[in-house]
């Protein structure tokens, strides 16, 4: 017996050998990138039955209630670090890590201690979040058995104090439980300010004791079939049998959302329009709309008077309720796109400008300034879209800027403290890629490298403007998300690349880095359920023309990591069958490229196609006699001979938009050629003011001065075109006999609209 005593020990060090290999933890990524890791060559921490958390002050039970939340374990609390285990979780605050702000932590991990350190109860709560990512991603989906977290050192603190989201619950209606989900989605990045836009023209959805009609009848739409939710709107009242639409939050289920986001660390900034986006509150209330000097109203563009005392009382009346319950020091006053048509035909609103001496938009500032004071009275803050710069602002409002990049430094010279939600990139409900099967999105074009790359203080500002810059905030605005999948869809993987912009230091960011580190975000992402976008992973086919060669160049691309395979005969790609993308090839005549992506084997996207169409005007000269309008001249004439079509997304940078005039291009072939065919690419969006022509000419010439008339045609279409938000794209052919020749004029007719300035859009002219 005593000879087999040393042979058992020995079995069982080595059982306990391999269990100790058996440990999964994950390498050390974290989404936001704190300030420095340093990992550690030492045992990971293993979460047992008898780990305790360690505590000595009640404000850090949210930090522990998250804990035990992403663990799936109530493990014990203890308030008496002398009596510390061995395997413990110990929260401290240390006024040492002031520097690091409130938010701020340190957090240790050894063998047998998980230290968690912070100046304040916010850095104890998002060292939590980070500890959570050290996990394995399984543990979202209750599947681990073993928590372990690698040894490691990390230090961290936020770049900006305001890391919001927004979220219309206006358009579309959004149950309560989806908007604790939503808060949740934001704490987990790290942002810490829920933009709750619950006011707008077509949705009241805050109930108001004092006004009962905004909920009882302005919460609630009459569902128009064929029609977008904005077109043609009409309140729903009770007795019309027509269906209905709607919803609201009352005002006990406000207070249950505002604790939820407090313990979260996430402030709930309320939204509340004013003067305009208010079509559902005149239609609860006819009698604020502005008069004519008969006394009659005028038509309802959403505007409250701005001279009738009963349109500010109504709003106070709202506010105080809405201070009531929520306790933000900022209060949002929308305050954008305000129509003034009314107030210029309006009896009191030109005799309360005449008698100041106002103009429209100092009318407006007269409006906003008046709850700015109201605000300021009750102790709060009055932020608003930066449209009420118009006039004459009060210096104490605050801006929320949603313009171009090109605007902000001229926009904080202003001298107001800002919060920069960027229009062109962090508007969440723009297209995530250029593909044709993203579902319909609002317009432009935000891709997650697009968002990530943002870097939100202009170069050019010095230290006294960035200090009025508060920080970022992303929105998403719901005309195209019906349902709360949607919401996700279009927020999720764009959220992590905003949690960079908003966290991580300025100058450290890393495309490559970060590309690595979503590969393990989107598999927890997968774990939580979330119905993220895969755009970053749909292969973007992209052609660019060699001019000499007249060959076309073909390179295929993911944003995040993928293997692409490709065929070039118009049958479906697979792995089996179709060619591995490696590197770039040429093509030196027209085919279909067809793509998808395949990660750990699965196909993550449906097939890519784009169409490589080599003519003869290929990367021909082309003099432009109608000057592309803005932001919409891509590369010039050379747009329409690039052989790079623009698909059906007009905002994305491919595309010639000609705005209120004919479009008229010449092409120099540069040597004579026979032709037969000329057609026009164009797209059509008539909501957004983009119709397709109302015709074409093509004209040929052999010395570019003597023109001939080959064909022309014109496009018969109804007196009345609908505008809708619906996307056309059509080539426009016009045949011919062959014809010689080495200069060739096309000419388009916009079509006219009554009322309305019309782009025309065009973005390849294809001669054969």
């Amino acid at each position: 017996m005593i000879t087999t005593k040393p042979f058992f020990i020995l079995a069982i060090m080595l059982l306990l050998y391999s269990c100790q290999e058996e440990i999964k933890t994950q390498p050390v990524q974290v989404i936001p990138e704190p300030l420095s890791i340093q990992t550690e060559d030492q045992p990971a921490f293993v979460f047992k039955e008898k780990t305790t958390i360690v505590i000595n002050d009640s404000t850090m039970l949210p930090a522990v209630s998250l804990l035990q939340e992403i663990l799936h374990k109530e493990l014990a609390v203890v308030w008496d670090k002398n009596s510390q285990p061995k395997s413990a979780v110990v929260f401290e605050y240390d006024a040492g890590l002031d520097s690091l702000s409130q938010e701020g932590y340190q957090l240790q991990i050894t063998k047998n201690e998980i230290g968690i350190r912070s100046a304040g109860p916010q850095g104890l709560f998002y060292a939590v979040q980070t500890l959570r990512q050290l996990l394995p991603e399984e543990l979202e989906a209750e599947t681990l058995q073993q928590l372990a977290v690698p040894a490691a050192n990390i230090i961290d603190s936020p770049r900006f104090g305001w890391r919001g989201v927004h979220l219309d619950v206006s358009r579309h209606f959004m149950p309560l439980d989806f908007v604790k989900e939503y808060i949740d989605y934001l704490a987990m990045h790290k942002l810490n300010v829920f933009h709750w836009h619950l006011v707008d023209g077509i949705g009241w959805r805050i109930e108001i004791k004092s006004h009962p009609e905004l909920t009882d009848i302005g919460a609630w739409r009459v569902v128009k079939e064929g029609k977008k939710p904005w077109q043609d709107f009409e309140v729903w009242k009770t007795g019309d049998s027509r269906p209905k639409y709607g919803g609201y939050y009352t005002q006990q289920e406000i207070k249950e959302l505002v604790a939820y986001a407090k313990e979260r660390q996430i402030t709930v900034l309320p939204e509340i329009e004013l003067p305009g986006h208010s079509e559902v509150v005149m239609q609860c209330y006819p009698d604020l709309l502005c008069k004519d000097k008969h006394g009659k109203s005028l038509k309802n563009i959403g505007v409250y008077c701005a001279s009738n005392q009963d349109s500010y009382q109504l709003l106070e009346d709202v506010l105080d309720e809405v201070l009531e319950l929520f306790p933000s020091e900022y209060i949002h006053i929308g305050g954008d796109e305000v129509g003034k048509s009314n107030w210029k035909a309006c009896a009191q609103c030109q005799a309360t400008m005449k008698k100041n001496g106002y103009t429209p938009h100092e009318l407006q500032s007269h409006f906003v300034n008046h709850f700015d004071e109201y605000l300021k009275s009750k102790g709060r803050k009055l932020i608003g879209w930066h449209e009420i710069l118009e006039g004459e602002l009060s210096p104490s409002a605050t801006i929320m800027y949603w313009g171009g990049e090109a605007g902000v430094t001229a926009s904080l010279e202003k001298g107001h403290p800002m919060v920069l939600t960027t229009g062109s990139i962090l508007y969440f409900d723009h297209y995530q890629s250029l593909s044709q099967n993203e579902p319909k999105a609002f317009g432009g074009y935000a891709p997650l490298k697009k968002v990530y790359n943002y870097e939100p203080v202009p170069a050019e500002a010095n230290a006294e403007t960035r200090a009025r810059i508060l920080g970022v905030q992303a929105n998403l605005w719901t005309e195209y998300m019906p349902d709360e999948n949607q919401v996700e869809y279009m927020l999720f993987p764009r959220i992590a690349a905003l949690s960079e912009i908003a966290w991580q230091a300025p100058n450290k960011k890393d495309w490559t880095q970060f590309r690595n580190k979503m590969d393990r975000m989107v598999e927890r992402y997968n774990a939580m359920g979330v119905n993220y976008a895969p755009s970053a992973y749909r292969p973007e086919i992209k052609f660019q023309l060699d001019q000499e060669s007249k060959k076309l160049n073909v390179e295929l691309e993911t944003e995040l990591h993928a293997d692409i395979y490709y065929t070039l005969d118009g049958s479906e790609p697979d792995q089996q069958t179709a060619t591995h993308y490696t590197q770039a090839f040429t093509l030196d005549q027209s085919t279909p490229v067809k793509a998808i992506a395949v990660k750990d084997g699965n196909k993550m996207v449906s097939t890519e196609t784009k169409d490589a169409i080599l003519h003869k005007a290929c990367g021909a000269d082309v003099t432009l006699d109608s000057e592309p309008y803005g932001n919409y001249k891509a590369q010039g004439g050379y747009t329409l001979v690039d052989a790079d079509f623009g698909g059906d997304k007009w905002g994305n940078g491919k595309w010639l938009g000609i705005l209120g005039r004919d479009f008229s291009a010449t092409i120099n072939l540069k040597e004579t050629a026979s032709i037969s065919k000329v057609a026009m690419s164009c797209i059509e969006e008539t909501g957004a003011g983009i119709y397709f022509p109302a015709g074409m000419e093509v004209a040929v010439s052999t010395d570019g001065k003597n023109f001939k008339t080959l064909k022309t045609w014109k496009n018969k279409r109804e007196a009345s075109i609908p505008k809708t938000p619906d996307i056309k794209t059509e080539t426009f052919t016009l045949d011919f006999e062959p014809t010689e020749c080495q200069y060739i004029r096309v000419k388009a007719p916009y079509q006219r609209v009554k009322n309305q300035g019309v782009f025309i859009f065009i973005d390849e002219v294809i001669v054969e």
